[in-house]
């Protein structure tokens, strides 16, 4: 018997443990597992996640709906913020795909300003629940990210769209 058993995952099965693992900490083996308690504000929620899109644009924006959808219903007095999203993401954009824009911030850095800097500012904050970003990351990357992130006791969910881009 193989010690690796290969998995094949839908499109609802990667959505769904893309949330759970942007809402939960918990071992990679239990994210299929329904989380016995919901989540609180407290430090144990804050850190980083990063989930990797395939496929054309389009169709990447249609899967990151739901993902956003999700976390723009936290009932929190903080924001949602997407720093530097895809052009194509815009506050008619969130409508149509059922999301409501007054709970989320858009913030599109100046063009002199290092993105990743930019994006931990404002993890360190604290005035948003989950900050959505589209970095490329590396190790050193996500650490930056997930230490703003405890400082700043919020999440940081990393958009990967890489293939996207070459397709």
């Amino acid at each position: 018997m193989p010690y690796f058993q290969e998995t094949r995952l839908e499109q609802s099965d990667l959505i769904k443990n893309a949330l759970l693992a942007s809402c939960y900490k918990a071992p990679l083996g239990l994210i299929n597992q329904p989380p016995v308690a919901a989540p609180t504000e407290s430090n144990e929620d804050s850190g980083f996640s990063e989930i990797c899109l395939n496929g054309a644009p389009r169709q990447c924006m249609q899967w990151l709906a739901p993902v956003l959808r999700d976390l723009s219903q936290t009932r929190t007095p903080r924001w949602l913020t997407l720093i530097d999203p895809p052009e194509n993401l815009s506050h008619n954009w969130l409508r149509s795909a059922g999301l409501d824009p007054s709970q989320i911030l858009i913030v599109r850095p100046k063009r002199s300003m290092d993105c990743l800097t930019f994006c931990c500012e404002i993890l360190a904050l604290g005035n948003s629940h989950t900050v959505v970003s589209w970095l490329t990351t590396g190790a050193r990357e996500a650490n930056m990210l997930e230490g703003a992130a405890h400082k700043g006791n919020c999440r940081s969910l990393n958009v990967r769209l890489d293939a996207a881009r070459a397709a």
